[in-house]
């Protein structure tokens, strides 16, 4: 089995020589299946293919058994480039990398596309191709920015960000706030993404009910509202231009207020500048406190609006003798206790593709002898379609 090093020091000299400020390794990704294994020279002349090499010049730089299926062999170019190879032997799997180290470059698809043709062209005339996939953008690693995030169903999504501008740990969590040209600002929390400054309207006016051309859902006028969590300032900024009688927003970490009010201007304007308002008030503080005090002094809201990810609510730690009903929904059997009959409780349901939560939580709105309406909305910075629910007592 190969030390990982092994390989990247065959870019070091490379690396050393260069004299870009800034290099990235691009890697594009193949396989194929083989309808008979490559000799030993086939796989030399595929990686001189694959490297646009001249096979004199491409060296095989590692080569043998990496497990009881697995074969593994390295290629380099003597350049920038290097090639390495996976040979699972029992299925007749090849996967394979190019890795080459350069300067910051626009992808070139026309490239990868004509390797794609080349390699195909060869495996085609040794009588050895079966099936071959190539991934037409390459991966990008060694770049300070990380664009690469998982989706609730697994895939793995590549950001149109264009910088880094925030990066704090806080007490709760790790907040980013990065900047693109697509999405304008946009807020990550411990990696996974929370809002981008442009889903303004297919995002938080969706979720409210609000959307620009259609009738409104909800009428907000002179109503009490509380809003867990919305650190962003999305939710409260529409909130506050139906003028209601009062909007009460509880959100746990005030880095990602101060950091949404600077930055995040295309979703708050200026909701977040300050705590307090003729019709508004902010509390830093936890919403389970908030709804525990509510329930306790009978307070109720017209609207509570759930802007966060529904979790588990551990009641013995905090002394709470609530009996719990369902196994998913506990925020929301909690959040419940402080709505008016006639109220309406709405929240983020997930990614349209994330199918245990919402039908987890759809049964467990019939369980409860609810009434629910879900809207459906392509969230452009999420990459995905976002379902969204209003729950009312019947």
């Amino acid at each position: 089995i190969f030390d990982v090093s092994t390989v990247l020091f065959l870019f070091s000299e490379t690396q050393a020589k260069s004299k870009q400020r800034a290099m990235t390794e691009e890697t594009i990704v193949f396989h194929f299946y083989a309808k008979k294994l490559l000799s030993d020279s086939e796989l030399l002349n595929l990686a001189a293919i694959a490297m646009e090499s001249d096979s004199s010049q491409v060296k095989s730089a590692l080569s043998g058994p990496a497990g009881d299926d697995l074969q593994l062999d390295v290629f380099t170019n003597g350049a920038n480039k290097v090639l390495n190879i996976r040979r699972y032997e029992s299925q007749n799997l090849y996967v394979f990398d190019i890795l080459v180290m350069r300067s910051r470059v626009k992808i070139d698809l026309v490239l990868i596309r004509h390797l794609e043709e080349l390699i195909k062209k060869f495996l085609t005339d040794i009588g050895s191709l079966d099936r071959l996939y190539c991934m037409l953008g390459p991966i990008r690693r060694g770049e300070a920015l990380w664009r690469y995030f998982p989706m609730s169903d697994g895939r793995i999504v590549e950001f149109n960000l264009g910088r880094l501008v925030e990066d704090r740990q806080t007490k709760y969590q790790n907040v980013k706030i990065y900047w693109s040209e697509v999405h304008g600002h946009a807020m990550f929390l411990d990696d996974d993404i929370m809002l981008a400054e442009k889903d303004q309207e297919p995002y938080t006016r969706v979720l409210l009910g609000l959307e620009t051309g259609k009738p409104a859902r909800n009428c907000y006028a002179d109503k009490e509202i509380l809003i867990l969590g919305g650190g962003d300032g999305g939710v409260i900024c529409e909130l506050l231009k139906q003028q209601p009688r009062m909007v009460t927003m509880v959100e746990i970490d005030s880095t990602v207020v101060q950091l949404c009010a600077k930055y995040m201007r295309g979703a708050c304007e200026d909701a977040l500048d300050t705590l307090e308002g003729p019709n508004k008030k902010i509390i830093i503080g936890d919403c389970l406190d908030h709804l525990h005090e509510c329930i306790q002094s009978g307070k109720k809201y017209d609207y509570i609006i759930n802007d966060l990810t529904e979790f588990m609510v551990n009641k013995e730690e905090r002394g709470w003798n609530y009996d719990f009903a369902t196994d998913n929904c506990q925020m929301m059997e909690i959040a419940l206790k402080a709505l008016k009959p006639d109220g309406c409780y709405i929240l983020r349901g997930g990614s349209l593709s994330y199918t245990h939560f919402w039908s987890c939580f759809e049964d467990d709105c019939r369980k409860l002898g609810l009434r629910f309406r879900v809207y459906d909305s392509y969230v452009p910075a999420f990459y995905d379609k976002y379902r969204f629910y209003e729950v009312r007592f019947a």
